[in-house]
């Protein structure tokens, strides 16, 4: 049986490649998904100030 290193070569090489790209995927996912969290943290501390009531006259 003889051993096609061509298409072992390509696959190999397209798995790599495939690899790469779902690294590089997630990384960007994942400082999205911090930037949402950190965001809506920031938002849910904010409280707003008590405006001041007015004297009647």
């Amino acid at each position: 049986m003889q051993i096609n290193y061509f298409i072992v070569g390509t696959v190999i090489t397209l798995l790599i490649v495939l690899m790469i790209w779902i690294v590089k995927t997630n990384l960007k996912d994942k400082k999205g998904f911090e930037r949402q969290i950190i965001n809506r943290e920031l938002k849910s501390r904010e409280h707003p100030k008590p405006q001041k009531a007015e004297k009647a006259m």
